[in-house]
Order: C-alpha cells, then sequence, then structure tokens
C-alpha cells in the first residue's frame, strides 16, 4: 500500500473527531519562533565568558602583581615588629593609602604613624622581619621622625614617629655627630669593599653612569650604607670643564632637568638623597636649581648641596620647596696624602663640636681611607660618625 493511500485512508477514518486546521498549525509555528528569539535574546545578553589567561603572562604583569605582593608582606612585617616591641602600646595607625604606579606595575603607598615605644628597638626588629618576609625591601632613617621603606628603590611606606619620642638624641654639650660621604663611587669595587669594612656609617655617593654601579650598590646595600647620587651638573668653565656624562645644564628647559634628575634616580636605585659634582655654575642659578630640586622631592630624596659655591642658591630653593636640605661642611681629601686628610678630619670634628653636627665629603682614594681607618681608630668619644639622615636638615 503506498504511503499516500494509507495517509488518506486514515485521515478518513477520523474525520469525525476534532480535527488539526492549518490555523491553529500556523499559530504554533510562531509561537516557536518566538520562544526561539527570546531565547537568543537572553543568551545573548549574558556577560561573555573572560577568555583563560594566556599561557604567556607578560614580564610586567609578573612584576606588577610581585611588587605588590612584596609591599603587603612590608606591611605584615611592620605590624609583626611593633607587636613584638611594644605589644601592650597602643598607636600603630594607617593614616593614609594609595594606589601608585612604578613602571607598569600597581601598588599601594602607605603612610603609617607609629606608636611611642623604643624606636631603636623597633627599627632593629623591622630591618629583621622585613629581611625575612620581604626581600628587597630596604628600611631607611630619613630623620628623627620618619622612616621610610622602599622595595627595589621603589617608595612603598612612609613611617612617621610622634615627636615625643626622637629615634636621635641631641648631641650632648662638648660633643657632636659627623656625618661622612665618599663622592665618585661606582667605578672602584675593591675599594668600595674596603669602605663598607671600616665599621662606621660612611655614606655611598654613586655616579649615575659608573661602570661598576651595580656591584657597588650591592655592597652598600648589604653593609646597611645610605646611598646618595652623585650627580654631574655644570661648572664654571663649562665646556672646557667637563663635569661628565649626563650633566644638568642652565641651558636646559625645566621639563629637560627635570628628566635628567628622574634618569639618575632610576640608575641608582635605593638611593636616598641626591648631591651635586662640581655645579658652581648650576648651583648658583635659581630657575635651573628650582627644576631639579622639584624633581628631587618628586622621588622623595633629600638634597645634600657639595657647595662648589659660595654663591649656591640650593639652601634658599630647598626652603621655598619644603625639601630637606643638608650642606658640606669640609672637605677632606683635596690635597692627596693621609697626613693633609688627617688635619681635614680633625677640622670636621671642630665644626661638629662647636654646633653639634657637620658633614664631610670625600672621594675614593686609598689615602682617605688609610685616613680614615686610622682615625676612626684613634679618635675619642667626643664625637660620633652618624648618618646623613640623622642630622638636622637646614
Amino acid at each position: 500500500m503506498s504511503e499516500q493511500h494509507d495517509t488518506k485512508g486514515q485521515a478518513g477514518k477520523h474525520r469525525s473527531g476534532p480535527s488539526f486546521s492549518k490555523g491553529k498549525l500556523s499559530v504554533w509555528i510562531i509561537l516557536a519562533v518566538l520562544a526561539g528569539i527570546a531565547i537568543g535574546y537572553l543568551i545573548g545578553r549574558r556577560p561573555p565568558t573572560a577568555p583563560p589567561p594566556a599561557q604567556n603572562a607578560t614580564i610586567e604583569e609578573r612584576r606588577d602583581s610581585e611588587l605588590g605582593r612584596t609591599a603587603a608582606l612590608a606591611t605584615q612585617a611592620l605590624r609583626k615588629s611593633v607587636a613584638a616591641v611594644a605589644p601592650d602600646v597602643p598607636g600603630l595607625k594607617l593614616e593614609s593609602s594609595e594606589q601608585r604606579e612604578h613602571a607598569g606595575q600597581q601598588y599601594a603607598y602607605e603612610v603609617w604613624q607609629l606608636p611611642r615605644a623604643d624606636h631603636k628597638a623597633l627599627h632593629a626588629r623591622l630591618a629583621k622581619e622585613l629581611a625575612a618576609l620581604a626581600p628587597g625591601a630596604m628600611l631607611t632613617r630619613v630623620n628623627a621622625e620618619r622612616w621610610d621603606i622602599s622595595i627595589d628603590g621603589v617608595p612603598t611606606h612612609r613611617l612617621q614617629l610622634r615627636a615625643e619620642a626622637r629615634a636621635e638624641e641631641p648631641a650632648k654639650p662638648g660633643k657632636g655627630r659627623l656625618a661622612i660621604i665618599i663622592d665618585d663611587m661606582g667605578e672602584d669595587v675593591a675599594l668600595a669593599k674596603e669602605l663598607a669594612a671600616l665599621g662606621a656609617p660612611v655614606a655611598f655617593s654613586i655616579w649615575p653612569d659608573s661602570s661598576q654601579r651595580e656591584e657597588v650598590l650591592k655592597i652598600a646595600k648589604a653593609n646597611g650604607r645610605e646611598i646618595l647620587i652623585h650627580l654631574p651638573m655644570q661648572p664654571k668653565g663649562y665646556p672646557k670643564v667637563a663635569p661628565g656624562p649626563h650633566p644638568l645644564l642652565v641651558t636646559m628647559k625645566a621639563d629637560e632637568i627635570k628628566e635628567g634628575v628622574h634618569r639618575a634616580v632610576k640608575r641608582v636605585h635605593g638611593a636616598i638623597g641626591l648631591n651635586n659634582h662640581m655645579g658652581s655654575q648650576f648651583t648658583e642659578d635659581p630657575y635651573a636649581m628650582r627644576a631639579a630640586l622639584a624633581a628631587v622631592k618628586e622621588d622623595g630624596l633629600f638634597f645634600l648641596d657639595s657647595r662648589t659655591s659660595a654663591s649656591s642658591v640650593a639652601a634658599s630653593e630647598s626652603r621655598k620647596l619644603g625639601l630637606r636640605t643638608h650642606q658640606r661642611d669640609v672637605f677632606l681629601d683635596n690635597e692627596l696624602s693621609v697626613p693633609a686628610i688627617l688635619k681635614q678630619i680633625k677640622q670636621a670634628e671642630s665644626v661638629a663640636r662647636q654646633r653639634g653636627h657637620a658633614i664631610a665629603i670625600g672621594h675614593p682614594h686609598k689615602e682617605t681611607v688609610a685616613a680614615l681607618r686610622q682615625w676612626l681608630k684613634e679618635k675619642d668619644g667626643g664625637v660620633q660618625v652618624v648618618t646623613v639622615t640623622s642630622l638636622p636638615s637646614l
């Protein structure tokens, strides 16, 4: 029997019952179409599924995550240190937290108020906790009321000490504090090791373009030495008198001067201050110094005026900007012999005793190291060798 005949026969048998009209079939088709449209619309409104992370994540993303994680570990180290040193003393307070970016890396910059406690013990404990929990983090005593934490040279924490508890006691009558900075560092690794082994907190001021910069930075950091940037600036007689690579010049625009400072800060990572190499012309120019000092402040550093000119405007321009500034009192080794250098150290001692503090600048010569070694063995307790940041600002 054909399919056509069978169908007709079956239809004839049920003709008396309810029929499935073409009109009803059309309604069902329309409803099905509308339902399909509605389902498609709902599916389209669902948020797209995020693609799986690329197998080869960028270096920047990995560094971003690492910097943020290390900054958080530094905060953990701070909390642990306060809890260990002053468990019953209230006062640790988060003053502010802001998201910052450095070289494409996101991290939280935090400002903390420290409690009234034994700050000497707290500083030692915090340095220990940071070494254990946050490798790459460095704790720096900026002054009697502020410490900073930086991670691979990037400032991440500011720690404020209450005014009632000073980290450094003022000098007693007849005594003084002397800070010693060695300029032109970054070319002689062996001499850097000798300076680090002196047993005194002699600061390293490092050339931004020195050939052994990274190795000398490692020595300074490993021995807890304060690091400065020794930045070339235009001298009188330029260009016949050459200050070195990438100097700051009075003919530069403000943006160019600032970029020169920022470049140096990136190259001497971990630096907390900057001082001028030469610069007798540059430091006399208010416009040029204003731009340079503004950049120094932006990078969170202090400025040390090497005083290569008696007419330097560094102090006055720094006060206008609210920038922490120091200045050199004595050059140690203009005459390169051990007796002459010892005489200059005695001069620096005299200034420190009379005023309470002084700053001396030397250079990486074997005679300078020998003189310092001899003086440190023979000196009395009247003058203490201290860090630059422990001294008052101008």
